[in-house]
């Protein structure tokens, strides 16, 4: 099957990244509110930045992702200090990172994966971005960027922030509250590069960025930890599990496939986490199950360690990318492999 790359359908619903045609109607109306309401002033970039926050929005693996940005800012603003805002359940992916001084999280709503209720998670949003407002105002940022191109990004939250330069993707609405508002466009191939050009608004260092993660080193517990858990011998992961069903590839096949796997003399180790991914290993079998067995750092030297990982599109093979672990990615026809 050829995959429908980024030069041949765009995920564009107008000019945002919103299929949905409530939230695509609402941006619509809320930016144009905001076009006539919001104080427009001129962004006001210093030579030198000496403060400068990145917010990442999603889930685990656009964290990862969002690590490519750290080497740049460091080759740009070497004396520069850099924090970053992303989720609470992101935290883990950047946590003890060397390369950052601060770091935020503000959880949405219509994000979290957690117990709960609507009216729960809305309560939950207000607290922890008020808290996250007022972390950053103590910061005293020079320059915001924001990577997160889909809806909901973090443009409300850095503008009650009053960071002067505030540099973000209009494809998630409010982009009015932006001192530099871009379109994002098709072309722009891996979300890496995506970030670069947000970050090329800055400094020409950003710019023609190949992808390069930047995560925290890795601790000799977290390795020594993975070597019991998966044994002395080679081994390949699978990580079935993705917080998207409609990412999710059929239970069936990946009993046949992981079946095969053992057939043929390979030692299977099936990774995730939560009850649903439980299950899922259950019904696969025929493998070493690690699932909620191990934490991130663990979990991450586990992939390390493998001669081969396997995985829909999820957090693990962006992981496995960023470790140098070879790895086959099993996309749903709603992901460009080229941006992903």
């Amino acid at each position: 099957m050829t995959p429908q790359g980024s030069s041949t359908r765009s995920p564009l619903s107008g000019r945002y990244l919103v299929r949905n045609r409530g939230w695509n109607a609402a941006l619509r109306l809320t930016d144009a509110v905001l076009s006539r309401v919001a104080q427009a002033k001129p962004p006001v970039s210093p030579a030198v930045p000496s403060r400068i926050l990145i917010a990442v929005g999603g889930h685990l693996g656009d964290a990862v992702i969002a690590t490519t940005v750290l080497p740049v800012l460091a080759r740009a603003y070497p004396n520069a200090q850099v924090g970053m805002l992303l989720p609470s359940w992101s935290r883990v992916v950047v946590d003890g990172h060397p390369a950052l001084h601060w770091i935020h999280t503000a959880d949405h709503w219509k994000m979290s994966r957690a117990s709960g209720g609507r009216a729960t998670k809305w309560r939950r949003y207000r607290s922890s971005a008020a808290r996250a407002v007022e972390e950053i105002r103590a910061v005293n940022y020079d320059v915001a960027i924001d990577l997160y191109a889909y809806y909901p990004n973090s443009a409300r939250l850095l503008w009650r922030a009053g960071i002067p330069t505030r540099v973000g993707y209009t494809s998630g609405g409010c982009g009015p509250l932006y001192t530099s508002a871009i379109d994002w466009t098709v072309d722009l191939g891996h979300t890496a590069a995506q970030h670069a050009k947000l970050v090329g608004e800055l400094t020409a260092a950003g710019r023609g960025l190949a992808p390069e993660y930047d995560l925290p080193p890795l601790s000799d517990r977290a390795r020594e930890q993975a070597r019991r858990a998966t044994g002395p011998h080679a081994y390949i992961v699978v990580h079935p599990g993705t917080g998207d069903a409609k990412k999710a590839w059929p239970t069936e096949r990946w009993r046949e496939l992981v079946q095969r796997l053992a057939g043929a003399g390979e030692r299977v180790v099936i990774t995730g986490a939560g009850a649903s991914e439980r299950a899922l290993a259950d019904a696969i079998g025929h493998a070493t199950n690690l699932v909620d067995q191990i934490d991130w750092p663990t979990f991450r030297a586990v992939v390390a360690g493998a001669k081969l990982a396997i995985g829909a599109d999820s957090v693990a093979m962006h992981v496995a990318a960023a470790e140098h672990t070879p790895s086959i990615a099993i996309m749903a026809a709603m992901s460009d492999p080229e941006q992903w």
